[in-house]
């Protein structure tokens, strides 16, 4: 068992982190230094199998001394800062060295997020661009797995991207994006957008926007099922003057798409989770602005 971290703070002159990864040591009972590895402001680790081989896949954001938390994200992108166009990494392990090596190398502007999905025979990684170092309105891409590497699939324009969130519901499969901003050069920053689902066509076997949902600086969403219902809730963070907002709860009404049920009182909103205990389905979300994370208990009628 392993664990990964992705670390941000760089410790050298050209903004390069050192991320690390961790194996279980069940002598020791506790996570243990393992591998380190070079990053560049890594955002996001997305771990994952095809077939018997296990990836990981990290997306480096920026190759710059200063970080950006969310307040950063928010506020300040500089068009001086072109060298968020910089690679990102996929890894695959080597059964033979017990180590993770480089497998693929893909060009990214201010990655942000990965995300792995299959459907069917076919296998999918997403990311989630932020910044090309000009504007948030960029594309972000889809890319199929194809004779030992992942190939261009499709292009979806995205306005800041910092998550996708895959789910399928029946044999229907959808992707979601959370839209950050939009923002061009050094002009104002545009915080209430649409983010987007698309559905995948059987027809055109490309993804089509299926519905846009208008959100504040959305950073995540997670989709779950409680029941036969099945939801989606996104991570409002900031509008504009207050990182106090109403992060909202969808649920899937067919024909109707996604239609908000509820909304949660958050602060500065990064992730949510959800989970099951023997008591009930619950919510939590972390938040970049305050000390403490909150637990919601799911009650559905």
């Amino acid at each position: 068992r392993f664990l990964v971290v992705a670390n941000s703070r760089e410790d050298s002159e050209g903004g390069q982190e050192l991320s690390t990864i961790y194996k279980w040591s069940q002598q020791r009972q506790k996570f243990l230094r393992y591998q380190i590895l070079e990053t560049y402001s890594a955002r996001d680790w997305e771990a994952f199998h095809i077939g018997d081989e296990a990836f990981l896949a990290v997306a480096n954001h920026r190759q710059r001394r200063c970080w950006l938390g969310l307040t950063e994200i928010l506020h300040f992108y500089s068009a001086d800062d072109n060298n968020h166009n910089i690679k990102s990494v996929i890894y695959k392990w080597n059964p033979g060295n017990r180590v993770f090596e480089i497998n693929q190398t893909i060009q990214t502007s201010g990655a942000y997020d990965w995300e792995f999905f299959t459907v069917g025979p076919y296998n999918f990684l997403v990311v989630a661009n932020t910044f090309n170092g000009l504007s948030t309105h960029i594309n972000s891409n889809i890319y199929i797995w194809m004779d030992g590497m992942f190939q261009p699939f499709q292009a979806i324009a995205t306005q800041g991207a910092t998550d996708w969130e895959m789910f399928q519901i029946g044999n229907r499969t959808f992707l979601a994006v959370a839209n950050s901003q939009m923002l061009y050069q050094k002009g104002p920053s545009l915080y209430a957008l649409n983010s987007t689902i698309y559905e995948l066509s059987m027809t055109t076997k490309t993804f089509l926007k299926f519905q846009d949902i208008g959100t504040y600086s959305a950073v995540d969403w997670e989709f779950f099922s409680v029941g036969d219902e099945k939801f989606l809730v996104v991570a409002n963070s900031y509008d504009g003057k207050s990182y106090s907002l109403n992060s909202i709860i969808y649920r899937w009404q067919g024909y109707e798409g996604f239609v908000p049920i509820h909304q949660l009182p958050t602060t500065g909103c990064k992730d949510w989770e959800f989970f099951k205990t023997t008591e009930g389905s619950y919510l939590i979300y972390s938040s970049a602005t305050e000390p403490l994370s909150k637990v919601f208990r799911l009650k559905t009628y």
